[in-house]
């Protein structure tokens, strides 16, 4: 398996933006670009790169999310209003190509149903994706009754989310990470090193570890930084010259 492992965090998420925007650039080439953006600290420094470039094809890029949390969009804990924040208003994004979880419904369920239906027939373009020390993806929780779902979008109950914030989430399905064109997976920092040597050296089990679902391959990219590759590299030898 290949993973990018780069120096910094910054060079990191520079380098997961330039791989979006080279995705995007040639999806909207034949039309529009469709991209599920995610949460969380990684999901925050790719959109902040992301909004430096000068080469997005910001008319033609429809924009949703992985997963989102279920608060209000004003909340800090909301991945929306970080994305909004941090890329869609400083780029003067139009609202009419922004696709939010209609979070307002309340009800998780309700959320998730709603979702689903604004996704129709989407196959993502690109799909960026965190991951989290317990190895979940978008909100793919170990063991939550999502990782079975065949609809595209499905609601994690708070019972099911094992790592902060605790709140219920609503989260893209296994069927949509399967059938999206590019998928980035970012991780940075040494609190995830023991989740990547899950999700890339463990067994086979992607109840436990949600992040097997996109182990690396010619359609998946891991983009990680050298602090989250503390176990990865541990028993790494030279490449003899």
């Amino acid at each position: 398996m290949d993973v990018d492992i780069y120096e910094t965090d910054a060079a990191a998420f520079a380098a997961a933006a330039e791989l979006v925007a080279e995705t995007l650039r040639a999806a909207a080439s034949r039309g529009r670009a469709t991209v599920a953006l995610s949460g969380g600290r990684g999901g925050h420094g790719v959109t902040v790169a992301l909004a430096a470039r000068t080469d997005m094809p910001w008319d033609r890029i429809e924009w949703y999310w992985g997963d989102e949390r279920c608060v209000p969009p004003d909340d800090p804990r909301s991945n929306v209003r970080s994305a909004r924040e941090s890329l869609l208003g400083p780029r003067g994004v139009p609202a009419a190509r922004i696709h939010p979880p209609p979070v307002e419904l309340v009800d998780p369920e309700a959320i998730a149903a709603r979702y689903a239906t604004a996704l129709d027939d989407t196959v993502f373009d690109a799909v960026l994706l965190g991951v989290g020390t317990n190895g979940h993806v978008a909100s793919l929780m170990p063991g939550c009754r999502a990782l079975a779902a065949t609809v595209p979008v499905a609601a994690v109950s708070v019972n099911e989310v094992t790592e902060e914030p605790l709140v219920a989430r609503v989260t893209i399905t296994p069927p949509v990470l399967a059938a999206a064109h590019r998928v980035v997976v970012v991780a940075t920092g040494a609190r995830k090193a023991g989740a990547l040597a899950a999700a890339l050296l463990g067994p086979e089990d992607a109840q436990r570890v949600p992040a097997q679902l996109v182990r690396p391959s010619p359609r998946v990219s891991w983009i990680i930084d050298r602090a989250a590759a503390a176990e990865l590299l541990r028993d790494a030898r030279p490449v003899d010259q």
